[in-house]
């Protein structure tokens, strides 16, 4: 019988320390990187280790204010570059998604529970938003937490491998992506603690904490769609890119320097993937045992078609820099582990630029499309 700790912090901590040892070994070019604490916590969970919830959010609020923070210099260039292509890449890799889970599930024979597919759909494309959706439209059905649950740790594992792999596929050269984005977008820019800007603030990290939270809360209602709402990952992420292109607020300052943002960045994406594996690990096993490898397979395909879906309209056919490309498809997939590779796999904090462009409309697409999922799905299964 495995025997693990029970102290939550112990668990994280062994996590992210054997995490940080798989994420170093590398295999050929390819290494996991910090990405690594997500598969050792899966491999704890599964060994009968949990942390609570309130780990997972509190790293997760830490990490996308400081990426935020970081990337907030390059949005508006982001913008300014790529404009209307990020809302479409984000619609198109939604349904993308959608599509590949309604097909799989004709497939599979997933055919009474219309609802465990839309369920699956939102784990596959890790969206906490999406969730939320068909929770409200199927009036709190507990299947749509089963099939998230299932989907969610394939669709994260098949997101960071993505942006991991998708370099040594494609023929990418990141180094000289990096270089051309420079070029594309040349920018002044001063983190260093001179000429208005500040090693750290405290309080105004909080601040972008505090507000972004309260941000993600507001409901804004969709005629026919139920409410929308960005989450705590929406809400911070906005507030931060908000707040650090300003530069200040009053007088707090949110240009701090790089480099302390960058640590509280690398610790809290280690923490908050290590949290992750816990809380799916466990139940994993129970899907498994109970609902087979269908909704698996279901999962894993939607993801990596999403993916693709969106690595073909955004390099194959509008040329975009990998950088952004890597954070536009994660934003949207609504990713945020997917956002920790990217930026781990590219060296790049500007891959939060991407992100943070991508990501509003895909929470209309994810909202969108799972609320039509067991609509579009039973009206299939009844004409066949």
């Amino acid at each position: 019988m495995t025997v693990v700790p029970k102290d939550p912090l112990l668990l994280l901590s062994l996590a992210v320390l054997t995490g940080y040892g798989l994420g170093r070994i590398r295999f050929g070019r390819i290494s996991l990187g910090l990405s690594g604490a997500l598969f050792t916590g899966l491999l704890l969970g599964m060994a009968g280790g949990s942390v609570p919830r309130e780990y997972f959010t509190w790293n997760l609020l830490v990490f996308v204010v400081a990426v935020g923070l970081l990337a907030s210099e390059e949005i508006v260039g982001a913008i300014r570059l790529y404009g209307w292509r990020f809302p479409l890449l984000s619609l198109f890799v939604t349904f993308a998604g959608a599509a590949t889970v309604l097909v799989c599930a004709l497939l599979f024979g997933v055919s009474a529970d219309p609802v465990l597919v839309a369920g699956a759909y939102t784990g596959a494309l890790t969206s906490s938003p999406g969730l939320g959706a068909a929770l409200e439209a199927t009036g709190g059905n507990p299947l749509v937490v089963v099939g998230y649950t299932v989907a969610y740790p394939f669709g994260v594992i098949a997101v960071v491998l993505f942006v991991q792999l998708a370099p040594l596929l494609f023929g990418i050269d990141v180094a000289s992506e990096k270089r051309a984005l420079q070029s594309l977008r040349p920018k002044e820019k001063d983190r260093g603690g001179c000429g208005g800007s500040t090693v750290f603030s405290l309080a105004s990290f909080a601040f972008a904490m505090a507000a972004g939270s309260l941000v993600g809360s507001v409901k804004i209602p969709l005629p026919g769609l139920g409410f929308l709402s960005l989450g705590t990952t929406g809400g911070a992420l906005l507030v931060a890119l908000v707040a650090g292109a300003l530069g200040r607020i009053g007088p707090l300052s949110f240009r701090m320097d790089a480099k302390v943002l960058g640590a509280f960045r690398s610790l809290s994406l280690a923490f908050f993937l290590a949290a992750s594996g816990l809380m799916a690990g466990p139940q994993i096993v129970t899907a498994l045992r109970e609902q087979g490898v269908a909704l698996i397979i279901m999962a894993t395909a939607a993801a990596v078609v999403a993916e693709g879906a969106g690595y073909f309209l955004g390099r194959r056919l509008w040329g975009m820099n990998w950088i952004l490309l890597a954070g536009a498809i994660c934003g949207a997939m609504t990713s945020t582990p997917g956002l920790g590779a990217a930026i781990d796999a590219t060296g790049s904090e500007e891959c939060a630029a991407g992100y943070g462009a991508a990501y509003p409309i895909a929470i209309v697409g994810m909202v969108l499309f799972t609320t039509l999922i067991p609509v579009v799905f039973e009206a299939l299964a009844f004409l066949g």
